[in-house]
């Protein structure tokens, strides 16, 4: 029997051969460029770093590993190996930032799985099964990647009027290409459902799923092992800390194995309450796993107590201001979000919010805007006015919110107090009236709140 790279599922399209040649003609401007040749060897040796190589190692063998099951149940067949090796190449190699990102959101894995079942792939998978003539993809590819740039570009320009039209006119041209290489398409592949529709085909199209859905786990070791990595390297840096790094690893690998929020909360509490011997490591996680079991089932917080912690982490989730986890610091009970940008502007203005009290309710909450004269001030006070009135129905009630905020702003900067709980506002600023700006903060106290708590 001779094989043939068509055996191997090699036999290429046009849209592939067209991409084929674009990324030659690139290789070999840059290796021409005289300026150019540095950079690229800089990457190629950072690509194969010590670290990266064991890690790209690692990856292909788990990947090996997959088409090997694949191929035990029948899933899997030479003619697929080039779909397999693109795959490889592709989703396999950019999994490194998923995990970054799933380091950062590990409730982030769901949606992982979600996209994978997305129409889109769908799709997708129908628009590659044909492609046009040669010429056509020659043209067509570059046309495509420069309207690609012009938006990303435009995006980051938004300030101008001119600039938002013309975006408008690139977006309606992008999705106008898109449906003209889905309709053709379609028409093609329904014109020939028997040429197209095969077993091999079927197997095309369920490759990238299942190896998306096998590789996942991979992704996620590789987040847990991240996150481990980051967060005890910092330790590592801090003299009073470096001595107990390698025992709060382990102890943390055994008390939260891949539970990536319970190693943060370790490190962080290391740091921020400067733990400094064994027995802090202990009653740390002990604390941690107590909050994790609380969190399951908040325990009511009277009123005069002040506010529920895990409700108020929430007052302003609508915004995305949502803190992080209610924890204790050296000076008290606390939680914050960081700073959310209002616009995509470089020097956006940004809105933060902070929870401080004691261990069982929250006693004082508060919002604070820092502005820039530079930009929209009239904005950043419709956003901070909307945030604060939602804040103080949150707090108080619906009905009584804005006539709250509305004597809390008469009353500025005397501080107002509604049922006991005090209310203020104030603003401090700094520069000049060109180039200065300013910070914006609303401050709502519970009468048993006590500073240092």
């Amino acid at each position: 029997m001779s094989f043939t790279l068509a055996s191997f599922g090699f036999g290429l399209s046009n849209r592939e051969i067209a991409t084929l040649v674009y990324l030659g003609l690139l290789l070999i401007t840059v290796l021409l460029w005289k300026n150019g040749r540095p950079l690229a060897f800089n990457v190629i040796r950072a690509f194969f770093m010590p670290k990266l190589v064991l890690l790209w190692l690692l990856m292909s063998l788990y990947v090996a590993a997959c088409v090997w099951l694949l191929t035990r149940l029948n899933l899997w067949e030479w003619p697929n190996l080039k779909s397999t090796l693109l795959w490889w190449l592709t989703v396999g190699f950019s999994s490194v930032f998923e995990a970054r990102r799933l380091k950062d959101k590990p409730h982030a894995l769901r949606k992982l799985v979600r996209d994978a079942f997305t129409l889109s792939a769908v799709l997708l998978f129908i628009a590659e099964l044909v492609s046009f003539p040669l010429w056509v993809e020659l043209l067509m590819l570059p046309a495509l990647v420069f309207l690609t740039l012009l938006i990303a570009v435009g995006e980051h320009q938004t300030d101008n009027l001119g600039v938002s039209r013309v975006l408008s006119l690139l977006r309606g041209l992008q999705i106008l290409a898109g449906f003209t290489i889905l309709g053709f398409s379609y028409w093609l592949v329904a014109a020939s459902v028997t040429e197209f529709w095969t077993l091999n085909t079927l197997r095309e199209f369920g490759l990238p799923l299942l190896l998306w859905l096998m590789f996942i786990p991979f992704i996620f070791l590789l987040a847990v092992y991240m996150s481990y990595e980051e967060a005890f390297i910092h330790l590592q840096m801090r003299p009073k800390q470096a001595p107990i790094t390698r025992y709060a690893r382990w102890r943390a690998l055994l008390a939260f194995g891949w539970n990536i929020d319970g190693v943060k909360r370790l490190t962080r509490d290391i740091r921020e309450r400067d733990i400094a011997d064994k027995q802090g490591v202990k009653e740390a996680i002990r604390e941690i796993k107590r909050l994790f079991k609380i969190g399951k089932n908040p325990p009511a917080v009277m009123r005069d107590e002040g506010w529920s912690p895990y409700a108020a982490q929430l007052f302003l989730e609508e915004y995305g201001l949502v803190t992080d986890d209610y924890h204790r610091t050296q000076w008290g009970w606390f939680a914050d979000t960081p700073s959310v940008k209002l616009n995509d502007k470089v020097l956006a203005d940004r809105i933060s919010y902070h929870l401080t009290g004691n261990e069982h309710a929250v006693t004082q909450l508060r919002l604070a805007l820092d502005s820039s004269n530079r930009n929209d001030v009239k904005e950043a006070q419709r956003a901070f006015d909307e945030r604060a009135l939602t804040l103080l129905a949150k707090t108080f009630d619906a009905k009584r919110a804005t006539a709250i905020y509305i004597s809390a702003q008469t009353s500025e900067p005397e501080v107002l107090v509604i049922d006991g709980i005090r209310v203020s506002l104030d603003r401090s600023d700094w520069g000049d009236a060109r180039l200065g700006g300013y910070v914006r903060k609303l401050t709502i106290q519970h009468p048993t709140h006590q500073e240092g708590n």
